[in-house]
């Protein structure tokens, strides 16, 4: 990972929902191109006790590809991915984790995101966070509708 990267984090409050439910959701990499516009297709490459390395394939202003490889922790309630090839997307960390708390589940994540286009690099990094800040929020509800719906 490149060290000048700084991730971008993000935590809120699910009420009324456990962390094993939001964990659930999460690692349903399938349900990512009904549960994010921007994903177009997720493909499990491999899986194996809670290691996985998957595909995304999607469109946020340009096409991108990238492969990660996550390890996922339900008993941690924890998430976590680095970087393995893309196309558009040239670098990626990050993670999520799920706690417990008064009434529902504190859900937190961060991620550190390098995009690799034909630009300047102040103004690559300058879209670069406004798409994952502008992201984040939308991205946390639609979780929280889909922990509701398979409920």
């Amino acid at each position: 990972m490149d060290p000048n990267l700084k991730p971008v984090r993000h935590s809120a409050f699910m009420a009324g929902v456990s962390p094993a439910e939001v964990f659930a959701v999460v690692v349903d990499f399938s349900a990512y191109p009904r549960l994010f516009p921007e994903i177009k297709q997720a493909r499990v490459l491999r899986s194996e006790a809670g290691k996985v390395r998957a595909e995304f394939r999607g469109n946020l202003v340009l096409p991108f590809r990238y492969v990660l490889d996550l390890a996922c922790d339900a008993q941690a309630g924890t998430v976590k991915w680095t970087y393995v090839e893309g196309e558009m997307v040239k670098d990626s960390t990050g993670g999520w984790r799920f706690a417990a708390e008064a009434g529902g589940t504190r859900v937190e994540y961060e991620v550190a995101l390098r995009i690799g286009a034909p630009l300047p690099g102040f103004l690559l990094h300058r879209i670069t966070d406004g798409l994952v800040t502008l992201s984040l929020p939308a991205m946390f509800r639609s979780i929280e509708r889909e922990v509701g719906r398979r409920r």
